[in-house]
């Protein structure tokens, strides 16, 4: 009987430990989504106010240090300027998350499928030409021919360019042009 009192202590024991331990984290997950309402909201709207105050641009460091955010993390910041600054579509979506970038992502997320799923109607269909531009393209006039000098210079130029040895360079030609030969005699 000592046995079946120990086990019994033991269950009772570790379950009172695993609701214990259930209970600090919906504490924790409360909290983190407090975090994101109670921190990153009113950081990002005072964000926003020293952004307008700084007339869109840069907000300075200075101004940063004098208001007492400058140690918190530029990308901590940043997000919480966009949660502010969106605050009235993200707000259904917070009690889902207990991170701001989390959020941030997922909402991106949702607006890029939701952009890829409507259709481009805002786009006027352009006619179909005809014909096909060939503006910028070559023309099929033959250009104006080189002559041997100039190719042997190219081929140099290439093989110093591409760090071949002028040997090996003319080593592939020799064998190029026995190709060529044969193939004029078989045809």
């Amino acid at each position: 009987m000592t046995t079946k009192i120990e086990t019994t202590e033991n269950l009772n024991t570790l379950e009172t430990e695993g609701h214990a331990l259930g209970k600090a984290w919906k504490a924790i997950q409360r909290s983190d989504r407090k975090q994101i309402t109670d921190f990153d909201l009113p950081l990002g709207k005072l964000m926003l106010a020293l952004e307008a105050e700084a007339s869109g641009g840069q907000i300075k460091k200075a101004r940063l240090i004098a208001c007492g955010i400058n140690g918190i993390d530029r990308r901590r910041r940043n997000d919480a300027k966009h949660l502010a600054a969106n605050w009235e579509e993200l707000s259904p979506m917070v009690k889902r998350f207990t991170s701001t970038t989390a959020l941030l992502a997922a909402w991106n997320k949702s607006k890029k499928a939701d952009n890829a799923d409507e259709p481009k109607a805002d786009k006027p269909e352009q006619p179909k030409a005809e014909k096909a531009s060939n503006v910028g393209q070559s023309e099929d006039k033959p250009k104006a021919s080189m002559s041997a000098s100039d190719i042997a210079l190219e081929a140099m130029v290439q093989c110093e360019v591409n760090g071949i040895a002028i040997k090996d360079f003319m080593l592939a030609l020799k064998e190029q042009l026995e190709l060529l030969d044969e193939s004029k005699v078989a045809a």
